[in-house]
């Protein structure tokens, strides 16, 4: 055999990608308790949010307000994904940053709740989401320790699916 070292290369890179595609998945999975239809009653309307994953390293989030007027408005797009070995949040809003999506490092993840923070944004600087409960959920924005008073709480209930299918 001539290349000894090279089989040992591309069975360290098998290893590694092996490794990597596990760590995808369970961060991933760690977050499945989001998936569903999430939804919060307001002044002006219904608002709701629509979790799915997409893919084994892409959740894919919808947001909008269905008005008491009839009128239904997109909110924002939100995508999290395991890229360049971390997690990201990266909300898309419909009437803010020109509508470029706004990358968020997931700096904390467990079964029931995760960080994402950006300290170089405007605002949020910081989002928080906990699962209180099977069917309960908190959403936090915030501007992090450099406007600790900046803040707005979402609490949204699972919207629950009948035996016909329908919500």
């Amino acid at each position: 055999m001539k290349y000894p070292g090279t089989l040992s290369v591309v069975f360290l890179m098998n290893i590694l990608t092996g490794f990597t595609q596990q760590k995808t998945s369970s961060e991933l999975r760690s977050l499945n308790w989001l998936i569903g239809t999430w939804q919060m009653e307001k002044k002006n309307g219904l608002l709701t949010e629509s979790w799915q994953q997409t893919n084994d390293s892409t959740f894919d989030e919808s947001s909008y307000l269905q008005k008491t007027s009839g009128e239904r408005k997109l909110l924002e797009n939100v995508q999290i994904v395991f890229r360049e070995n971390n997690l990201y949040y990266i909300p898309t809003v419909s009437e803010q940053n020109n509508r470029q999506p706004v990358k968020f490092l997931i700096t904390s993840s467990s079964n029931k709740m995760f960080i994402a923070e950006n300290p170089e944004h405007d605002f949020p600087k910081r989002i928080v989401y906990e699962m209180i409960s099977p069917d309960s959920l908190h959403a936090r924005i915030d501007g992090g320790p450099s406007m600790p008073d900046k803040k707005s709480d979402f609490y949204y209930s699972r919207q629950k699916i009948s035996s016909n299918g329908l919500q």
